[in-house]
């Protein structure tokens, strides 16, 4: 029987799933064939793989096609796409023959899938976009190598917005369609109005600052710590965005002298946007996870979400003048009406609709909301969290994690109770006498902590925090039965933490019936919690790895361990 593949696509990364019925004698692996339409040229290729047969001699990051170095598993997400792209791909077993010889098995082939265009939204009014924050990666190992870098040279030279080889490739499409939103208004003559926690990246700053009187900011004081004898009303009134702040007003853009100042205490954690036309019509909006930072852009996890739907960036043109109202404060009627559901369009599954939080709520009416989304999971629940907290959804996901016909994966950056407890939850069910244990499936990101066989020494998880200070996953979402025919994507600013509901400024949307949407943030999620499993394995193991045996015994068990997941993604 020939191989079966799946092929689901975001804006830019293509995740594929593989099987076969039975284990292939000889088999040493698969090679992934892929053919690209780019700027009208098409090219045909094999996927290189960096990972050999621990007796092969290699140079150090070296990198082969997968007919010589084929990957053993069956998945994998391919990074070397971009919006616009064309691309179909096939799968093929490599087997080694009786005369020593790596010989694709041509006969026992995929058939070639269907052709997808990255990017390609139709005629959803929802589209999400990624940015590359993996600084524990391979790439990034190799980059601080040979440019003989620090971990604080990086941080410094993020900020630069020349720096085009790394800034760019770290922020992604996440950065383009930021400024492109911004840019875009002012060649229009639109009015843009924005709720931010923190402003410090140079582009960005510039951007909102050429738009002048057009650009409305509500600028929060970021997160700001008490000093030793400092009481919380003094500490209140330092401002982390004070530059920013001073460079906008500079430049005549409407923005406050003291606006949002919550924090210590509490959080203007808002990123949204709006974008209307000089009567204050809105045309569209933009939430999710992404600071406005060289590290929100680069060295976090993030997501954004572009709305273009008028009545859903009515909702956050609302907040925003709220907001502005409210000062520093938190007025009962801010709070009562943040603490009300915000629905658009007719509640009839599979139709494309939404639902807007915003907090600070009276009681937790936000998480309650996120629970019962939660609860009505049928077949799978991924996620990505930062700082969730055991009050929140995350809590009910752990519940439901062990229920055998639940499909759930995720990445926290803290978890409540840490490693050891809910960090080691396992939710993987195989009902077969192969069955076992291997992996997180909630874990906390982290590098690998030595070098060994084709491989460098990554930033860990410890390194990171000394060296950057910030999350390593900042993206808030959940998606819910994505290849269902109602499924939902919930995304925001929003920690799904009591915090975020009881303290500070933030939002979150809920997508339903958006299937779209929910794959393209399927392969974000899968593509961020595979990157971190192995690793999460690999540290843990006390004898570095040397390459992949050159035998067959890899098949069987990988392929019972793994037919559950399988099944999900529908092969």
């Amino acid at each position: 029987m020939p191989s079966k593949l799946a092929v689901y696509v975001n804006e830019d990364d293509c995740f594929l799933a593989w099987s076969v019925s039975s284990p292939i004698p000889a088999c040493r692996g698969f090679a992934i064939q892929r053919e690209l339409v780019r700027g009208g040229k098409t090219e045909t290729s094999w996927l290189p793989n960096r990972v050999g047969f621990e007796n092969d001699h290699h140079a150090d990051g070296e990198q082969r096609p997968s007919t010589e170095w084929p990957f053993r598993r069956f998945t994998w997400t391919d990074h070397g796409t971009d919006t616009g792209d064309e691309v179909r791909y096939r799968v093929v077993p490599v087997v080694r023959s009786d005369a020593g010889a790596l010989e694709p098995r041509e006969n026992l082939a995929s058939p070639w899938s269907e052709r997808r265009t990255l990017g390609a939204h139709g005629d959803s009014p929802y589209e999400a976009f990624f940015n590359r924050g993996f600084v524990m990666a391979q790439f990034m190992a190799r980059y601080l190598r040979e440019t003989g870098k620090s971990l604080a040279d990086f941080k410094k030279t993020i900020s630069d917005k020349d720096d085009k080889t790394i800034r760019r490739f770290l922020s992604g499409d996440l950065r383009r369609q930021m400024l492109d939103l911004v840019s875009t208004a002012k060649e229009s003559g639109d009015h843009v109005y924005t709720a931010l926690f923190e402003l410090g990246d140079e582009e960005l700053l510039n951007a909102l600052a050429a738009l002048g009187r057009r650009a409305h900011v509500v600028l929060a004081n970021g997160s700001v710590e008490k000093a030793k004898g400092e009481t919380s009303a003094d500490a209140r009134e330092r401002d982390e965005n004070a530059d920013a702040r001073k460079r906008l007003r500079g430049a005549h853009v409407d923005v406050e002298l003291h606006d949002r100042f919550l924090s210590p205490g509490a959080l203007g954690h808002n990123k949204f946007l709006v974008v209307t036309d000089a009567k204050e019509r809105p045309r569209l909006a933009w939430t999710g996870s992404t600071n406005w930072t060289p590290t929100g852009l680069c060295t976090q996890l993030n997501n954004g979400l572009l709305i273009r739907d008028s009545a859903v960036a009515q909702l956050y043109l609302d907040q925003w003048h709220r907001l502005r109202k409210a000062g520093s404060k938190f007025p009962s009627e801010l709070v009562d009406e943040n603490s009300e559901p915000k629905p658009i369009g007719p509640n009839v599954p599979g139709h494309i609709r939404a639902t807007v939080w915003f907090s600070r709520t009276h009681r937790n009416d936000d998480l309650e909301a996120l629970k019962a989304e939660v609860s009505r999971a049928r077949e799978s629940i991924l996620f990505l969290m930062f700082m969730p907290g055991a009050s929140g959804p995350l809590g009910e996901i752990l519940q439901r994690s062990n229920e055998p016909n639940l499909y759930v994966r995720g990445v926290v950056s803290t978890l409540p109770a840490g490693r050891g407890d809910e960090s080691r939850a396992e939710v993987t069910l195989v009902s077969t006498e192969h069955a076992r244990s291997y992996h997180f499936d909630i874990i906390e990101p982290q590098g690998v902590a030595h070098p060994f066989a084709y491989w460098a020494e990554e930033v860990t998880r410890k390194q990171f925090l000394g060296g950057i200070g910030h999350a390593i996953v900042h993206s808030k979402v959940i998606v819910i039965d994505p290849f269902s025919p109602d499924p939902t994507v919930i995304t925001g600013s929003h920690n799904f933490s009591a915090s975020a509901s009881t303290k500070n400024d933030e939002n979150f949307i809920i997508v339903r019936g958006d299937r779209a949407l929910a794959e393209a943030y399927a392969v974000n999620i899968i593509g961020a919690w595979q990157h971190y499993r192995w690793r999460a394995h690999i540290t843990n193991t006390d004898t570095p790895w040397q390459g992949l045996k050159d035998d067959d015994g890899w098949m069987a068990p990988m392929l019972a361990a793994d037919r559950r997941e399988l099944r999900f993604w529908g092969v």
